[in-house]
């Protein structure tokens, strides 16, 4: 799937156009207050919410993917969050799809679409208009990648495009074995992500939040320690009551693999746990490699300010650009 594949979507896309419309793109590793700032634009500005994130599409997994409650939401739409089970595979293709729906939905009804999450590759994929090739499964190809470890898939991915082996978040298996098949089925490396583009049909408007290691990592162990207290254990016990599988790629998710390992005694709870902060700061720590390396991003420092002052810095760097779009 990819922008603008058809003549009927190229004609769509060009209507809605026009002076080429606003898109708030809000980036940033995770812990920043991303889908705080989100909510606090979408109401200053009359936004819809587009979420970038891997793991809130999965439905029943609220907890350990820090889904905003409904009252936190404060009215605001949000699309791609609550989509598939837990159960089912999601595809960045399929994101974007869906994602390039919502935005236009957004802009059709006048409001602005604003596209939130730590997920890089989703967020290129749409603000980019990254054009994907289309899946050929090769099945023997595939069972043979499964047998190697997460280690060894990541090394074969690396020496092969070390860009989008950063891109891959822990314990994505999936990921890592599709690119590998799509290297070994193509000419092109991995790397056709970034050449492999159309223009989209908007401005991008791209703001980023950031904060110092120390204080990151902080905020990190405490919002997991949060997660605990708010019933995750729980959440687990439940997904897998469901039928969840452990090797399910919604249960790779950080938090959701050290859990099940607990519950189904190959550690320690509080090795579990442990693990779990460490994999997350980890994580934090490739998402802010990925996004230093975007392009126009307006970066705001969130270390000791609150969100009354964020948003206030938001705000006025997107007023900024809307009003240049204007003159």
């Amino acid at each position: 799937m990819s922008l603008l594949t058809t003549g009927q979507e190229k004609e769509s896309m060009e209507q809605l156009s026009g002076d080429r419309p606003a898109v708030l793109g809000i980036v940033g590793a995770t812990g920043t207050g991303k889908s705080e700032l989100s909510v606090g634009l979408a109401l200053h500005f009359g936004g819809w919410i587009i979420s970038a994130d891997s793991m809130q599409v999965y439905r029943g997994m609220d907890i350990g993917t820090a889904k905003l409650k409904p009252e936190q939401r404060k009215g605001v739409p949000h699309a791609l969050v609550d989509v598939i089970s837990p159960r089912d595979q999601f595809s960045v293709a399929a994101y974007q799809a869906l994602a390039v729906e919502a935005v236009q939905a957004a802009l059709r009804s006048g409001h602005l679409p604003i596209v939130v999450g730590g997920t890089g590759l989703y967020v290129r994929a749409l603000l980019d208009g990254y054009e994907f090739l289309a899946e050929k499964p090769d099945m023997a190809l595939r069972d043979r990648l499964r047998l190697l470890s997460e280690d060894e898939l990541r090394s074969r991915v690396r020496a092969i495009d070390p860009v989008v082996e950063t891109a891959i978040a822990l314990h994505d298996h999936r990921r890592l074995e599709r690119v590998l098949e799509m290297a070994a089925q193509s000419d092109e490396l991995p790397s056709w992500l970034k050449h492999r583009q159309r223009p989209v049909p908007w401005r991008v408007i791209r703001i980023g939040l950031r904060a110092e290691r120390a204080d990151l990592y902080r905020r990190l162990d405490a919002r997991v320690d949060g997660m605990i207290a708010a019933g995750m254990e729980d959440e687990v016990r439940r997904l897998l009551a469901e039928g969840v599988q452990e090797s399910d790629t919604s249960m790779q998710g950080i938090g959701y693999k050290e859990l099940s390992a607990w519950l189904h005694g190959s550690i320690e709870r509080e090795q579990a746990i442990e693990l779990w902060k460490k994999r997350t700061r980890n994580y934090a720590k490739r998402q802010e490699t990925w996004f230093r390396k975007e392009r126009d991003v307006h970066w705001i420092d969130v270390t000791d300010s609150n969100m009354t002052q964020i948003l206030a810095q938001a705000t006025a760097i997107v007023e900024d650009a809307l009003r240049e779009d204007v003159l």
